[in-house]
């Protein structure tokens, strides 16, 4: 059955997606504006249109038809008087044109007269009894070519009605006479309007103006994102633009923000690689100067030949050898973390069964550890477990992460090293008994030359790097390392990715 489709939803549908590109476009916000203002100062324009065609409104008046009414009455009385052929017919027309102004009506002025423009017939409101022929015949050709119409101002149109003449020759009884038939012709008014420019000043000033108020939180947007971007590029990286909206601008203040705290985390890490540096001249020269200094008295208590016999001569040579051996430990752990750390160090990876891998190590370890009363307890699986590691490095991390448990494992203690598999990756977990730790100092176990307060005095020897030296092995082989603490034991628990192939 085919489904119906609500016009309804449809619609609600289609506007909601409208107003969503609306909000993520700056140029469909743009051409919206654009439209709508452009829109309303037409609208606008059109609205005045009227004010402004009054103000320039010109009246024309008209009098053509009421010459030809004028006309047309003189016309047919010459007719009529014509076909009578009498003097009578002469005396009727102006008895009625007589009869219409004694009703107060617009009548006609009517004078006949002789070739000689001696007037003989005449109705009550004409005073002439004299006319000139030719300038009367002249002015009534002009009136009639020159001036159908007049054009004014609305203020100007009483008083400005002419009187026309028109003439027609008659024959009565063999003689020539001329009938001059005049009067007031009635106007046509009519009105012509000019909108004139000022509407479209005002369409074009109305555009303008709402184009400027609707993009007025635009271009505010985008000088406060200027504001910001110079107050980031004085050094004022905590700084941080206000995002509004969800378009382009939005996003670009939003990229500009995340670009400010990057640049702040990268100075912030140059300026914590910048202490660590600081500290690691520092520590490097402590620990340096410290068997430095125990070798040179020693040498030159020998030079001096100091000693009072055999056997202490050969105690100082042994004390001095052993600091020799302690700052050959330093220097080459300091050499293996700048190599490890320098980032151009390339692993020679194989597959490497872990199992046999720490009980090999293990049994090379375990006469150091029972020195100190310490016993190795190993939790491992039957099953073979393959990790795809740097064997040469791997035997560094996992010395460095037993000889820590021997070297500050509490005596007669046990060790616990155990394997398991989790997911694809192998955790290692080596375990002993150890004075308590806090948070902090869990979290600085693993940073260079860091040790913890007591232990100076409890293990000599120590470089402060190993820790260090096994969390960069880890991570080269993309795995983890932790420190966690629980009932007066210590675990470091190490992840590595399985091999592939095994």
């Amino acid at each position: 059955m085919k489904k119906k489709i609500n016009p309804m939803n449809f619609i609600k549908w289609f506007t909601e997606k409208l107003i969503t590109s609306i909000r993520r476009s700056i140029r469909i916000q743009l051409i919206a504006a654009f439209i709508v203002c452009a829109l309303l100062g037409f609208f606008v324009s059109r609205m005045v249109v009227p004010i402004f065609e009054n103000i320039n409104k010109v009246a024309t008046i008209d009098y053509s038809w009421g010459m030809e009414s004028i006309n047309w009455q003189a016309q047919l009385a010459a007719e009529t008087i014509e076909k009578e052929n009498t003097i009578e017919a002469i005396k009727k027309f102006i008895n009625e044109q007589n009869a219409v102004s004694g009703r107060g009506l617009n009548a006609l002025k009517v004078l006949v007269t002789d070739k000689t423009g001696k007037v003989l017939y005449k109705t009550e409101q004409a005073q002439e009894v004299q006319i000139n022929l030719h300038e009367t015949i002249g002015n009534v050709m002009s009136f009639a070519i020159n001036q159908p119409s007049y054009t004014s101002g609305e203020e100007q149109l009483s008083g400005t009605r002419k009187e026309f003449i028109t003439f027609y020759p008659l024959t009565i009884n063999s003689k020539n006479l001329y009938m001059f038939v005049s009067g007031i012709p009635e106007g046509t008014v009519t009105y012509q309007t000019k909108e004139g420019p000022f509407p479209f000043f005002i369409g074009i000033f109305v555009f303008i103006f709402s184009f400027y108020y609707l993009t007025k939180r635009k271009m505010k947007q985008i000088e406060a994102m200027a504001q910001g971007v110079n107050e980031i590029a004085k050094g004022n990286l905590a700084y941080r633009i206000e995002q509004q909206g969800q378009d382009e601008i939005a996003l670009l203040t939003e990229n500009i923000n995340y670009m400010a705290e990057d640049l702040m985390i990268q100075m912030e890490k140059e300026r914590q690689v910048e202490r660590q540096k600081n500290e690691l001249i520092t520590n490097v020269s402590h620990d340096l100067r410290t068997p430095l200094t125990s070798i040179l008295g020693y040498l030159r208590l020998l030079l001096d030949g100091k000693f009072e016999n055999e056997e202490q001569r050969n105690e100082y040579v042994k004390i001095a050898f052993s600091k020799s051996e302690q700052l050959e430990t330093l220097i080459e752990d300091l050499f293996a973390y700048t190599k490890l750390t320098d980032g151009n160090l390339i692993l020679d990876r194989q597959d490497v069964c872990i199992n046999k891998f720490l009980d090999q190590l293990i049994d090379e370890i375990t006469p150091q550890a029972e020195k100190r009363g310490l016993s190795i307890v190993k939790r491992f699986p039957d099953e073979p477990l393959y990790a795809f590691v740097d064997s040469e490095q791997t035997v560094r991390l996992f010395e460095n992460l037993l000889m820590n448990a021997i070297n500050y494992s509490k005596d007669n203690g046990d060790i616990q090293v155990s394997l398991r598999k989790y997911q694809d990756q192998l955790e290692i977990s080596i375990a002993n008994q150890s004075d308590e730790f806090t948070k902090e100092e869990l979290e600085n176990l693993f940073e260079r030359f860091y040790k913890k307060d007591d232990s100076r005095s409890k293990v000599t020897g120590g470089s402060g790097l190993g820790l260090a030296i096994a969390k960069s092995i880890v991570e080269l082989h993309g795995g983890g390392i932790k420190a966690e603490y629980s009932n007066g034991v210590v675990h470091f628990i190490i992840v590595l990715p399985m091999s592939s192939e095994k």
